[in-house]
């Protein structure tokens, strides 16, 4: 690599590895060089473990009467009662943003679905965007009576630190219409090192998933809201590493029907679990679980904070911190609260918010490129 400056290699490459990503897709400019060491996969590791202390939420709020999509960074702390500046990006999918879902995050990729059929990564900061290849299960074949369809239940997206690598793990339900008969549900893997699906063995293969309300992956862990085989709320589980499905009890006194939306997030390292109740329901309080593993596996669940009565909440959103959470109110707003102090920040329409950490890691597949974080 031709020298980066006046300052030894290693040196230039600690300075660079601190600066903001924005600063850096700039520098990428300056030449041949520094744009190599940007876009080297081992340089953008470590630019990462240096940005993940600055902390972000990221919002995106899909378009309601125009055919832009809103998108922004927000930088913790938040300022209360302020408004929120977005910015613009070539979204590729503007024209369907109605069927568009956001199915994860990790490491500031974002997965995402249209009509739950094609999968996409996209890097929001870098603006890379790519479809992924075609499944090796979904059926192509127009449904009738004779034949079976096929559709997607449930898509986790996560990093894997035993292989160092992004993966995309897909549930695929198979039905025949006419009668009505569900067969064993299969599962298919990509590798991003790979840029390719593979389809995978496991004995977790029954027709137990809902619509997800929620979908996270922490530490090698996709998390999806589930129905056991006794028709009782859990959360059902994939772990990235070993390739396995499970499940988790919710807390015991946990009402399903009137908890019926429900938000996953991490508080001090720990999942944490809250139901909010459906609008028009007479309870508005919002009870924090918090989910304890002991040495064996085991799971238990404790109650560890408890929100009264607010007016115009309809739903809870994401914890920021250890003390303060997102909630949406009425006409799409969105409240910012802890136990002192609360704000509003004002949105144009109802968006989707999570925790983001920026990141220069490239959506591009293939090449046995991988990331050891």
């Amino acid at each position: 690599m031709a020298s980066l400056g006046i300052f030894p290699e290693e040196v230039m490459i600690e300075i660079l590895s601190e600066l903001p990503p924005e600063s850096l897709l700039r520098f990428k400019c300056v030449n041949k060089s520094w744009h190599a060491l940007i876009n080297d996969p081992k340089f953008g590791t470590k630019h990462y473990s240096n940005s993940r202390r600055r902390k972000h939420v990221f919002l995106w709020c899909p378009p309601i009467d125009t055919e832009i999509n809103n998108f922004s960074f927000l930088k913790l702390p938040l300022s209360l009662n302020s408004s929120v500046s977005f910015f613009d990006t070539d979204f590729p999918l503007n024209e369907d943003f109605r069927s568009v879902e956001i199915l994860g995050h990790s490491h500031g990729l974002i997965c995402l679905t249209r009509r739950r059929c094609d999968i996409y990564l996209w890097n929001p900061l870098t603006r890379e965007f790519r479809k992924l290849p075609p499944s090796i299960i979904l059926l192509t074949d127009p449904p009738d009576s004779d034949r079976c369809s096929s559709f997607t239940r449930a898509v986790g997206f996560g990093y894997d630190s035993k292989s160092m690598d992004f993966k995309v793990v897909r549930v695929v339900s198979f039905v025949k219409l006419k009668p009505e008969i569900y067969y064993s549900s299969r599962v298919e893997i990509y590798d991003l090192s790979k840029d390719r699906w593979r389809e995978i063995k496991s004995p977790f293969l029954g027709n137990r998933f809902w619509t997800p309300s929620f979908k996270m992956c922490h530490e090698g862990t996709c998390y999806w809201w589930g129905l056991s085989e006794e028709c009782t709320g859990t959360l059902e589980t994939f772990d990235m590493s070993d390739e396995v499905f499970g499940q988790i009890p919710i807390p015991e006194d946990f009402d399903v029907m009137a908890d019926r939306y429900k938000c996953l997030g991490v508080f001090n390292g720990s999942i944490v679990l809250f139901p909010y109740p459906y609008k028009g329901y007479d309870r508005m309080l919002f009870n924090v679980w918090e989910m304890e593993k002991d040495e064996y596996g085991g799971v238990s669940w404790s109650k560890i904070l408890t929100i009264g009565s607010i007016f115009g909440i309809e739903k809870g959103w994401l914890i920021v911190n250890s003390d303060e959470l997102f909630m949406e109110v009425n006409e799409g707003r969105l409240i910012f609260y802890n136990d002192t102090k609360s704000g509003r920040l004002k949105l144009p329409t109802s968006c989707f918010a999570t925790l983001f950490e920026k990141s220069l890691i490239s959506v591009k597949g293939g090449n046995n490129v991988t990331y050891e974080f």
